[in-house]
C-alpha cells in the first residue's frame, strides 16, 4: 500500500509546486509589468479617437496594453476578470461610434460562446526613463 501512496504523493508535491510558481508571477504588480515593458502608467483618457490596434500585450485578467501603430500606447483596465485573455490570439472592440471610450467592450473570441469584458479606463502609457 505504500508504494501507491508514494506516488500519489509525489504527484501532488508537484502540483503544489507549480501552483507555488503561478503565485509568483501573478503577485507581480501592475506598474511593474508594465515597466518589464519599458512603460509606466500615464494620464486617464475618456476616449480614442480614430483608433487602431497594431498589436496588444496581455498583462494580467483585468489590463492589457496595446499600441495604436502611431508609436502611442494604452492600458485598458476591464470592470471584471476577464482569464480568457491569457489564452486568446484576436481581440474585437465593441464600439457605439469610431471612437474606444470607457463604455465600450472588448469580445475574446472562443469557441463556442464569445466572452464580453467591460471596459472600466483608459489610460496612455509613458516611457519609463
Amino acid at each position: 500500500m505504500s508504494t501507491i501512496i508514494k506516488p500519489n504523493l509525489l504527484i501532488l508535491m508537484a502540483f503544489s509546486l507549480l501552483a507555488c510558481g503561478g503565485v509568483k508571477e501573478d503577485a507581480k504588480g501592475l506598474d511593474e509589468r508594465l515597466a518589464d515593458y519599458g512603460f509606466r502608467p500615464g494620464e486617464n483618457i475618456d476616449q480614442i479617437q480614430s483608433y487602431r490596434i497594431s498589436d496588444w500585450t496581455y498583462l494580467d485578467n483585468r489590463h492589457f496594453m496595446f499600441s495604436n501603430g502611431i508609436s502611442e500606447h494604452y492600458l485598458i483596465s476591464l470592470k471584471n476578470r476577464c482569464d480568457q485573455l491569457r489564452s486568446t490570439e484576436a481581440l474585437v472592440f465593441k464600439t457605439r461610434t469610431n471612437t474606444l471610450t470607457k463604455f465600450d467592450e472588448i469580445i475574446v473570441p472562443e469557441a463556442g460562446v464569445s466572452k464580453r469584458c467591460s471596459i472600466e479606463s483608459i489610460s496612455k502609457l509613458d516611457r519609463a526613463e
